[in-house]
């Protein structure tokens, strides 16, 4: 073989490893962007996930957060309007014991007694004998309704009448007479106070 001809085979086997070299290059390069192309498509892919789940949990702690906040406003609401209930109930007791003088005392005892007829016994508190005038336990006891006035320690305030031959007793007390207007009124408060709070 002459020296041309080995020249012309390495010069040939150059530029066929070169080509070879090229194309293989070329292979890498298509390969690596399809390569980068799907990682970048999968990470968009994840990172859309990755965003939806966090607006969803994002979304679901913000209705548990709202939910917690109207729960939060409701027991408030019915802690106060309970506060204001027992609140007015005090001032109406307070109210009721001012307003429960002798005086008014003796026209209610007269009046349920004349009302309820005959067969009655008078219950006082010891109180109420000392604070009644001598005038109007008289007056009582002249009346044909009474059968009998009498003292019970355990009565603080207040009067007691029963009808001994029908069997029924009331007792009228501050008290008494308090929880009556009490039960009365405190619906009418509670609509009030939802009536201010609803404004």
């Amino acid at each position: 073989m002459s020296e041309n001809t080995l020249e012309k085979l390495i010069a040939t086997l150059k530029s066929e490893a070169i080509e070879a070299a090229d194309n293989e290059a070329v292979n890498i390069v298509e390969s690596a962007h399809a390569q980068a192309k799907k990682i970048i498509k999968e990470a968009e892919a994840k990172r859309e996930e990755l965003l939806s789940g966090a607006e969803k949990e994002a979304q679901a702690t913000l209705i548990k957060g709202e939910g917690a906040l109207k729960q939060a406003a409701r027991d408030l609401t019915v802690s106060v309007r309970n506060d204001l209930l027992k609140l007015l109930k005090t001032v109406l007791e307070k109210e009721v014991e001012a307003k429960f003088t002798p005086k008014l005392m003796e026209q209610a005892i007269t009046n349920t007694i004349e009302n309820v007829g005959s067969g009655v016994t008078l219950t006082l508190s010891i109180n109420a004998e000392t604070e009644l005038a001598k005038t109007v336990q008289k007056q009582l006891q002249a009346m044909d309704n009474l059968d009998s006035i009498i003292t019970d320690p355990s009565l603080l305030k207040g009067f007691s009448i029963t009808k001994t031959d029908q069997g029924w007793s009331y007792q009228i007390s501050p008290n008494a007479v308090a929880e009556l207007l009490n039960a009365h009124l405190s619906p009418k408060w509670v609509n009030l106070l939802k009536n201010d709070l609803d404004t």
